[in-house]
C-alpha cells in the first residue's frame, strides 16, 4: 500500500475544504456519498454522529455560525491511499474579540472517488471550548 500527498483523493479532500467555505452545495453533493456518515468528535454540542450532506453541513453551519466564519486553516499535511485519506490541520477560530487556536485531526473513508465517511476531531480543551461556544 502506497500513502502519498498526490493520490487523487487529497485533491478530493481540498476540493471539499474549498467547496465547505464557498458554501457550494452543488459541489459538495458531488463529493459526499448520498449515505454520508459524519462523525464529529468534539468538546461541542453537536458532538456525535450526523446523517448525509444535511448532517454535515448542520455541523458546519453551527461552527460558521458561531464564529461569523471567521475561520483561519493552517493544513499540516494531508496524505491517501485507495479508500483512505487523512488530514491535520490548525485552526484558528474568533469570535466576539475571541480567538482560540484548534489541532484538528481528519480521516475519510472514500467508496470510489467520493467520501463516504468522515471523522472530525476537534483539537481543543473541553473548558475552552465551552467558554467560546457559549
Amino acid at each position: 500500500m502506497t500513502v502519498t500527498t498526490d493520490h487523487p483523493n487529497v485533491g478530493t479532500v481540498h476540493a471539499m475544504t474549498d467547496a465547505v467555505f464557498s458554501q457550494d452545495h452543488d459541489a459538495l453533493a458531488k463529493i459526499f456519498t448520498d449515505d454520508l456518515v459524519f462523525h464529529f468528535r468534539a468538546p461541542h454540542p453537536l458532538n456525535g454522529d450526523h446523517q448525509g450532506l444535511g448532517g454535515f453541513l448542520s455541523v458546519l453551519g453551527a461552527i460558521f455560525e458561531a464564529t461569523s466564519g471567521q475561520i483561519e486553516l493552517d493544513t499540516k499535511f494531508c496524505l491517501a491511499t485507495d479508500g483512505w485519506a487523512a488530514e491535520f490541520e490548525h485552526a484558528t477560530l474568533s469570535r466576539n474579540g475571541q480567538t482560540v487556536p484548534s489541532q484538528n485531526a481528519f480521516v475519510y473513508r472514500f467508496e470510489g472517488d467520493r467520501i463516504a465517511e468522515m471523522w472530525m476531531y476537534i483539537g481543543m480543551m473541553p473548558d475552552v471550548a465551552e467558554a467560546f461556544f457559549s
